[in-house]
């Protein structure tokens, strides 16, 4: 009879100690007035920032780092790989270097150009500074970036995620909310929303456990047709590099559709990338 007993209390004390595990339940975004959920949105953001490297993280003035991208297809499909050189000076000077060996090609929007696809044999460079841009192609010669293709740079330049922590987080307009908690591959995370100016939508998911970013979403209307498009970013795989914590893998999909991975091997930050790297004139003097 004792053991009956026994075996029973046991049994009471486990159910009270799994009851104890079981988190309270998370309180729910619109239970909280905006001052609130701003107040709790900025929290996490902190928290985001000071695992990304804090002050490291917001300081840096360039970045160079190595790795390959990955184009998908229409149909899902692996077009090949190519080697990335990726640089910045930042925040609005970008130099990409693209050098295929295969007979594969490349689609224009990837390197931010107009027109067809180009070939990814050789070297293909695209480069922005600010108001300008201009690529050169895999046989050397160097064109202007049309308007739309810089103003296109620029609008996914400040609507990237780095960007908008470390530069407009306390812009007068940009409105800051928490929305809520989610499951994203198979992790618990805290979603923080931001509504700026132009009236673009901007989603980022945080990691519960490690205050990592996960993901990263960008919701714009199309002017003409009104219809809505999305494109998303996911990060996995960080390294601790300078003092910056960098994801080496990156995935973006639009409006549903995986288009590139990058795998990153490499990444330096502050190494006073000279600014003539980000001129016309040294894409012409090779």
């Amino acid at each position: 009879m004792r053991l009956r007993v026994r075996g029973a209390a046991v049994f009471v004390l486990a159910l009270a100690l799994a009851a104890s595990a079981i988190p309270a339940a998370a309180q729910e975004p619109d239970e909280l007035l905006p001052e609130q959920s701003a107040a709790k949105a900025r929290a996490i953001l902190q928290q985001v920032i000071t695992t990304l490297g804090g002050r490291a993280f917001l300081d840096a003035r360039d970045s160079d780092c190595t790795g390959r991208l990955a184009q998908i297809g229409h149909n899902g499909e692996l077009n090949g790989y190519v080697e990335l050189h990726d640089q910045w000076l930042l925040p609005d000077k970008n130099r990409k270097e693209y050098i295929g060996k295969g007979s594969g090609s490349f689609a224009g929007f990837l390197l931010g150009v107009n027109g067809p696809v180009i070939s990814s044999k050789g070297m293909i460079v695209t480069l922005f500074n600010g108001s300008e841009g201009w690529v050169r192609d895999n046989k050397g010669a160097v064109s202007s970036q049309p308007e739309d293709v810089v103003k296109n740079f620029i609008e996914q330049m400040k609507s990237s995620m780095d960007y908008v922590l470390r530069s407009r987080l306390n812009e007068k307009d940009m409105t800051i909310r928490y929305a809520g908690s989610d499951l994203v591959e198979l992790k618990a995370v805290d979603w923080i929303e931001f509504t700026g100016p132009d009236g673009n939508t901007l989603r980022l998911a945080v990691d519960q456990s490690t205050h990592l970013p996960l993901r990263w979403e960008v919701m714009t209307r199309d002017p003409v047709t009104r219809e809505q498009n999305e494109t998303v970013t996911t990060y996995a795989q960080f390294h601790a590099l300078d003092g910056v914590r960098v994801p080496f893998n990156i995935t973006q999909q639009q409006n549903g559709r995986v288009v590139y991975q990058i795998f990153l091997t490499s990444c330096k930050f502050d190494s006073n990338l000279s600014p003539q790297i980000f001129t016309r004139a040294s894409l012409e003097h090779r």
